[in-house]
């Protein structure tokens, strides 16, 4: 279930938030809890949720608030459930829940050729015409992974060439993030290697169980085989060989994940008046 990604996800650790939260040296964290933070009498998540895709499900009582001096409760990114068992600690009328983001995930079948067969035909023709064509053009590409600077140095560089606001995201403060990010446990870049040359990555984490997307980027010089959607066709196809179970997209609900066989979740965001 969707719900058990969520928890298990590095998005609710610790370890995770605390680099975030470099990110912004402003943020108040006034508080000894470790996933919230209060501002101005409302206790609200830390962390932007431009780089947190999921959130912990947080305990949060009338009793926490006195504690706190706060009226208010205004957090985001949350799965149903987790704002159902907040919900159920107040009354209904001061309670205002929203549709926030959607993440897309992917269960992973027992085999490859379960997977194609499960797609939809039309997506299904579309991804065996550009395996096809992408294999005879490139038989020799490879899927590998890493952990070292040179490749995240690849990585960082191909993002900056990207269209629009996604080009202009890796400031030197998020390149930092990253490099750290990478440093830690689970942590990797997937990239498509072609000739020696890189044509796309994937910034990954990985446990036992499955593998979620956090961010990517491709070389342009080989945008004719579309090189974003085949380094992820074949991370999918590593999994299921090594029995994972799922390929969490993350938030956004780019058409790719959608092509590559994935349904979205709806996140919610709750405001709570006292």
């Amino acid at each position: 279930m969707i719900i058990d990604q969520i928890n298990n996800s590095p998005f609710v650790t610790k370890e995770f938030l605390d680099l975030v939260l470099q990110l912004d040296s402003a943020e108040n964290t006034k508080s000894k809890h470790d996933f919230f933070s209060v501002k101005e009498g409302t206790i609200k998540c830390k962390g932007s949720r431009d780089f947190i895709d999921y959130r912990p499900s947080l305990k949060i009582s009338s009793q926490i608030l006195e504690e706190l001096n706060c009226s208010s409760i205004s957090l985001d990114s949350l799965h149903f459930d987790q704002v159902r068992e907040i919900a159920e600690s107040f009354s209904s009328n001061s309670i205002k829940i929203s549709k926030s983001d959607q993440v897309v995930n992917l269960v992973l079948p027992d085999s490859y050729e379960d997977y194609i067969n499960e797609l939809p035909r039309k997506k299904k023709h579309e991804l065996k015409r550009k395996k096809t064509r992408f294999e005879k053009k490139y038989p020799e590409a490879e899927l590998k992974e890493s952990k070292d600077d040179e490749i995240f140095n690849i990585f960082v560089e191909l993002h900056k060439t990207s269209e629009g606001d996604k080009g202009t995201f890796m400031e030197d403060n998020v390149v930092s993030f990253f490099r750290e990010l990478l440093a830690t446990k689970g942590w990797k870049i997937y990239y498509l290697e072609i000739k020696k040359e890189i044509a796309a990555c994937c910034f990954v984490f990985e446990d036992e169980v499955g593998s979620y997307l956090y961010n990517s980027s491709k070389n342009n010089r080989f945008n004719e085989i579309n090189p974003g959607i085949m380094i992820i066709d074949k991370i999918i196809e590593k999994l299921i060989n090594e029995n994972y179970s799922f390929f969490d997209f993350l938030k956004g609900t780019e058409r790719y994940k959608f092509d590559l066989g994935g349904t979205s979740t709806q996140l919610y965001d709750i405001e709570i008046n006292l």
